[in-house]
């Protein structure tokens, strides 16, 4: 048996505190940072006033060049060439945030500069991920015509060679932008951008899909200028404008927010703000996030399209077709956009009551799994369109990679086990898929999260060999479940003013917040509880109330419902906590998000 209260049991870990360098004291005088804030520059190794401006304001100009990107060169003529000439172009996404934002970006890139584009996006449960021969035959010039086509991939096909190949024979030239481990063999596209290649030297290997479709447009726009494309009559476009794609599909993706990432993310976030896209002003607005006035309740977050924009766009892909998030995207005006966006929300709350069945399902048939493997497996009659989502919520529970496999028929009415599987810190999961590659049909991904499909003959030796590879990754035991906790500061100390608004807005100035640069982590040992009650559907959450500054703040507590016994005996335990935006009625209001639990003494619930 998967004992769930062992697992779940993180040990807390304390960032060592960093004393601010004279710098920067003296720019937190001179801005009037709080203390904490100040505390977590220094942590995060922001001392002098070059660094912590640059992380503060990060600027566009100091994005690398275009020509940096190993392919730039042969993809930038390739398409530039298509533009100029008038071949037709068909742009092939992926069906996630990543790659429907990156179609979007491209599409709007050409047709802007007046270029008859088309675009296609597989169905996650008819075909599955990357470039399907059938598609393509659809797609493909007339040979009577003898025409020449160009085909961009988003977001995938980098092992696609086999599907390159046909396509080339079909007429197709072929231009490959993505972001997934390259297989050893190389590419047979025509042109390929993918910063992870061996030969790329591009200053990071960490961009989203979107992030290397937005590259590609930069790299084309170049080109036509020095071919002298552009006049009165085609003007140039402003790339800037496609920043807000970038953004939401670099959090949605959840790639590391280095230099360059920040910089577009940080950009695009203030491009989101400004509501000038009318698909994502519709998302803000069903989304809750837009005042009675239409305007931004307050500086849109990370967590807002992480938790908010991204599982619309997520949702179409998942229950329906990928292409209405793209269109919603593509939107050139309100009218057009609003209903898409009412239909991906409603798509959204399908999609959340699906997955809710499948964890309940999933967290039950952890009951039977062993407790010394070193990753967690299960399959059944599970929805393909949610499998990722609660593989990440098992991960959230038992701290062990996870990978959830639904059952599918092949063409040939075979059944076949597609998966999708999450990590944790520590386990390269696509590693350990390349170790045991011959058990498996297809795969692919990235360190963190992969997807594969395992013939049923094989699904046993499969189980037995990904878990011998992360064994291996991993050495001696499990990996350690750990919560880190940036800085020790009671609540008192961060809602000391108007309920922690002071505070707020200055955590923001940190944003956007992801992996390299995680949202802040503090302690409190002296917490006050004054009133605590189970809430959610299933009683899994908890609303809470705190004793501070001789005011109530209050906050929940997601998933820590079995501690609700413990905190009735003792309403003083140590917790750790974020301060949370919360829109109520046009009306924002900072409260306590409680992530963990501690007591003096083992009384957990």
């Amino acid at each position: 048996m998967l004992n769930r209260d062992k697992k779940t049991q993180l040990e807390w870990r304390l960032t060592a505190a960093v004393a601010p360098s004279l710098e920067l004291q003296q720019l937190a005088k001179k801005r009037n940072l709080h203390p904490v804030i100040v505390k977590l520059l220094a942590q995060r190794g922001l001392q002098d006033l070059a660094s912590i401006e640059n992380f503060l304001e990060p600027r566009l100009a100091d994005l690398p060049h275009p020509q940096e990107m190993g392919g730039m060169k042969e993809a930038a003529a390739l398409a530039g060439q298509a533009v100029i000439t008038g071949v037709p172009i068909v742009i092939w996404g992926d069906y996630d945030v990543d790659g429907t934002t990156g179609t979007a970006l491209l599409v709007s890139f050409f047709q802007e500069l007046g270029v008859e584009v088309i675009y296609t996006i597989p169905n996650r449960i008819t075909h599955g991920y990357g470039l399907h021969v059938d598609l393509l035959h659809d797609l493909a010039p007339s040979k009577s015509e003898e025409q020449k086509m160009l085909l961009i991939t988003v977001d995938c096909g980098i092992s696609a060679n086999e599907e390159i190949v046909a396509a080339q024979k079909m007429g197709f030239q072929v231009i490959v932008t993505d972001h997934h481990e390259p297989p050893t063999g190389g590419s047979f596209a025509d042109a390929v951008l993918n910063p992870k290649q061996s030969t790329c030297t591009f200053p990071t290997e960490e961009l989203a899909g979107v992030g290397v479709a937005f590259y590609l447009a930069c790299g084309i726009r170049q080109y036509l200028r020095k071919e002298g494309f552009f006049n009165e009559k085609n003007r140039e476009p402003d790339v800037r404008n496609l920043l807000d794609l970038v953004a939401l599909g670099t959090i949605a993706d959840m790639v590391p927010l280095g230099k360059v990432n920040r910089i577009l993310v940080k950009e695009g976030m203030r491009r989101i703000e400004q509501q000038k896209r009318p698909g994502i002003n519709a998302m803000l607005a069903v989304g809750g996030l837009l005042n009675s006035q239409k305007s931004l309740i307050s500086a849109l977050s990370s967590e807002d399209i992480g938790f908010v924009l991204a599982p619309m766009i997520n949702a179409a892909g998942r229950l329906a077709e990928a292409r209405l998030a793209v269109q919603l995207l593509l939107s050139k005006n309100q009218e057009e956009a609003m209903p898409l966006a009412q239909e991906i929300l409603s798509l959204n709350n399908s999609r959340k009551k699906i997955g809710q069945d499948v964890y309940v399902r999933a967290a039950a048939l952890c009951k039977e799994k062993n407790i010394n493997s070193n990753c967690l497996i299960l399959n059944g009659d599970f929805h393909h369109g949610v499998i990722g989502i609660v593989a990440s919520r098992l991960v959230e529970a038992f701290h062990l990679p996870t990978i959830l496999f639904s059952h599918e028929t092949d063409p040939q009415g075979r059944k076949v086990l597609k998966g999708s599987g999450r990590s944790v810190p520590g386990v390269n999961l696509h590693a350990a898929l390349e170790g045991c590659a011959e058990t498996m049909i297809r795969y692919g991904g990235h360190a963190m999260a992969a997807g594969m499909a395992v013939s049923e003959e094989l699904f046993d030796l499969f189980c037995t060999r990904i878990n011998e590879e992360i064994g291996t990754q991993v050495q001696a035991g499990h990996p350690a479940a750990t919560l880190a906790i940036d800085v020790e500061a009671e609540i008192d100390e961060i809602f000391s003013h108007e309920g922690g608004r002071q505070f707020g807005k200055q955590l923001q100035l940190l944003e956007p917040f992801g992996p390299g640069n995680r949202s802040p982590v503090f302690s409190a040992k002296r917490a006050r509880l004054i009133e605590v009650k189970p809430i959610g559907v299933d009683q899994t959450h908890l609303k809470v109330s705190f004793q501070c500054n001789g005011a109530v703040q209050r906050g929940v507590g997601f998933g820590l419902g079995p501690y609700l016994p413990a905190l009735y005996r003792d309403n003083k335990p140590t917790i750790a906590y974020s301060p949370m935006a919360n829109r109520y009625r046009d009306v924002l209001n900072w409260e306590v998000r409680v992530i963990g639990i501690q007591f003096p003494q083992a009384t957990e619930g």
